[in-house]
C-alpha cells in the first residue's frame, strides 16, 4: 500500500568520505550546473550504498553508470548496481521539494527508484521511499512506498516466489487462472494491429500476464488448443507493453519439467515480439522463463 512519504522517512548520515567523493566528481564537470547535478547524484548514490551495506545487501559501485566518468558527463544518471539484481536508481531531492525529477533515460533497466533528501548544511540525508518503476518525469513524493517496502522489494527480486501453476487443460474449457488478463487489456491499440501483433494465431482475448524485469515490463501471451490426437498445441508470445521493441538481451526460454532449457531465443532490439510453439501431452509440465540481465521470471504450466 502506498503511504505518505514523510511518515516513514529514514534518517541517514552523509559521511565526510561521501562529501569528498561527490565534490571530486563535481570538479570534473565543465560548468557549475552540471557540477551541481553530479554532486547531488553522487551523494544520493553513496548514501544508499552505505545504507545497503549496513543492511548486508551487496553493491558494486564501479559497475554503476554513475561511476563512469563519461556517462556522468553525458547523462543524468544516479544508479547503484545491486549485486545479483540490477541497477537501483537513487534520485536526490532537496528539503521542501514535493516532486522528484526522473530523467527518461533512467526509465528502463532499473530494479527500482529510491528518493534521497539531502541536507548538505546539516550533513544528513533522509531515505524518503521508493517506487518499483517510473513512467513520468516528475514523481510525487507523497506517492512513494516506504523504505521498509524497498527491502521487501529487493528480497522478492533475489528470492522470487514460485509462480502459481497454470492448468492449460482448464484454460481450454474456459477456466482461466486468476491473475491473467487479455492481450487487449495489456497492449496498446497500435500493438493490437493484425499487421504488427498477430502474425500468428493469437487474438485480442488471448490469456496474458504482465512481467516486470528490472523495471522493464513485458507481456506473456499463451494460447492452448487441443489436437485430434489428444495432444495440445501451445503458442507462446512475449511482447513489449508499449510502442517499441523488447530490450536487447531479453531471453525467452521454454524449460522442461526438471528445469532444463529446451528452447531459447534472445531479443536483438528489432523484434515486435518473440514466439515459441510447443506440443504437449496430457499431464506434461513445462515452464516459460523470461530473463533480462540478472533478473529471471518463471511461469509454470501443466497440461
Amino acid at each position: 500500500m502506498t503511504q505518505s512519504t514523510y511518515e516513514f522517512a529514514l534518517p541517514l548520515p552523509i559521511t565526510q568520505a561521501t562529501r569528498q567523493m561527490a565534490q571530486e566528481f563535481a570538479n570534473q564537470q565543465p560548468n557549475a550546473k552540471k557540477a551541481d547535478q553530479v554532486r547531488l547524484n553522487t551523494l544520493a548514490v553513496l548514501v544508499m550504498h552505505d545504507y545497503l551495506q549496513l543492511m548486508d545487501i551487496p553493491t558494486n559501485l564501479t559497475a554503476s553508470d554513475s561511476w563512469n566518468q563519461v556517462l556522468r558527463l553525458c547523462a543524468d544518471v544516479a544508479d547503484l548496481q545491486v549485486a545479483g539484481l540490477g541497477r537501483l536508481e537513487c534520485r536526490p531531492v532537496l528539503p521542501n521539494q514535493t516532486l522528484c525529477p526522473v530523467p527518461p533515460e533512467t526509465w528502463i533497466d532499473r530494479i527500482g527508484y529510491v528518493v534521497v533528501e539531502l541536507d548538505e548544511a546539516a550533513e544528513s540525508a533522509q531515505l524518503l521511499g521508493f517506487m518499483p518503476r517510473a513512467t513520468r518525469e516528475a514523481m510525487p513524493l507523497n506517492q512513494l512506498r516506504s523504505p521498509e517496502e524497498l527491502l521487501d522489494h529487493l528480497a522478492e527480486l533475489r528470492y522470487p516466489q514460485p509462480s502459481a501453476l497454470a492448468n492449460l487443460s482448464q484454460w481450454i474449457q474456459g477456466a482461466i487462472d486468476e491473475g491473467w488478463q487479455t492481450l487487449e487489456e495489456l497492449l496498446n491499440p497500435a500493438q493490437l494491429s493484425p499487421a504488427i501483433a498477430f502474425r500468428g494465431r493469437l487474438g485480442t482475448q488471448t490469456p496474458s500476464k504482465r512481467i516486470d524485469l528490472n523495471g522493464v515490463a513485458a507481456v506473456l501471451a499463451v494460447d492452448a488448443r487441443p489436437l485430434a490426437d489428444e495432444s495440445t498445441d501451445i503458442c507462446l508470445q512475449l511482447h513489449p507493453p508499449i510502442d517499441g521493441f523488447l530490450p536487447i538481451g531479453t531471453r525467452f526460454s521454454v524449460l522442461n519439467e526438471v528445469g532444463e532449457v529446451e528452447l531459447e531465443t534472445t531479443a536483438t532490439g528489432t523484434e515486435d515480439f518473440l514466439e515459441w510453439q510447443v506440443g504437449c501431452a496430457s499431464g506434461d509440465r513445462f515452464s516459460v522463463q523470461v530473463s533480462l540481465n540478472e533478473v529471471h521470471i518463471t511461469q509454470d504450466f501443466i497440461i
